[in-house]
């Protein structure tokens, strides 16, 4: 899913003057945000209030306003509208940010890039956790994802729009993104084993019907969160996703927008 253009840029340039940082962690990833605009940096401390975390070795995101300073050795770049993410191997920068939604928005970029060689993706999904363990509801826009979170139980929401998988510790794992959607769940901070992936279908009837490793695996690539054309990416990015089919029930699940589809999913 594309949401902007590829840049790339190759002029060397010094290091930045970066401050103190806000730290946090998403998804098992520490970084360290670099924001000297105030009103910026308010909202950035509200948005990720519950990703605060001190780390020693947090990635290093600097933030500016002007195009002038560019990593010497560019990895990965993407433009979208006028804010711009500049991936580097110590350090990247997000030049033009000017409210928290483009701060946002590169975030999410940033991680798809940081998580691809973990083994670990983000996904158009929300999770909910029941019994203590993660399900994932995926679909394209309107699917049904935030009807699902709305019909949850208040506290089992892990996130209602952004899921992000990480094998880890021998499992597949979701984490609790800051990413919301409609309903407007912030997330947790917290990460469950993962359950089931079940593809939404809007329908008459609630039934689980149990997908193929092909079927599964072309229904899931239009809702991962992928921004680089580079062919060892996207090979990468395959392999993951195949051990996560492979070790993880999926399903498409139709359910008639009420709380009983549970009852064919515990089945």
């Amino acid at each position: 899913m594309h949401l902007g253009k590829m840049a790339r840029f190759d002029h060397p340039v010094e290091p930045l003057d970066r401050g103190v940082p806000l730290q946090i962690s998403i998804g098992g990833v520490p970084l360290s945000l670099f924001i000297r605009e105030e009103a910026l940096l308010r909202n950035a401390l509200r948005r990720y209030r519950e990703f605060a975390q001190n780390s020693d070795n947090g990635f290093p995101v600097v933030l500016t306003q002007s195009d002038g300073r560019i990593q010497p050795r560019v990895e990965f770049s993407y433009l979208l509208d006028d804010a711009r993410l500049i991936l580097g191997p110590e350090f990247a920068e997000f030049h033009g940010v000017r409210h928290e939604y483009a701060l946002d928005s590169l975030l999410r970029i940033l991680l798809t890039m940081v998580l691809l060689p973990q083994r670990g993706l983000l996904l158009h999904g929300a999770t909910i956790v029941r019994d203590g363990r993660a399900h994932i509801f995926f679909g394209r826009s309107g699917a049904g994802k935030s009807t699902v979170a709305s019909l949850s139980p208040e506290g089992t929401v892990l996130t209602d729009e952004i899921s992000l998988l990480r094998f880890s510790d021998g499992c597949w794992q979701a984490h609790g993104t800051p990413f919301w959607g409609e309903f407007r769940a912030a997330g947790i901070n917290r990460l469950f084993p993962v359950a089931g992936l079940h593809l939404l279908k809007q329908a008459n009837d609630d039934r689980a019907e149990a997908l193929s490793v092909k079927d599964a695996l072309r229904a899931l690539l239009p809702c991962v969160l992928f921004f680089t054309t580079e062919n060892r990416a996207h090979k990468t990015l395959l392999c993951t996703l195949m051990g996560l089919i492979q070790e993880v029930p999926c399903d498409r699940l139709h359910f008639r927008r009420s709380a009983e589809f549970w009852k064919v999913i515990a089945a």
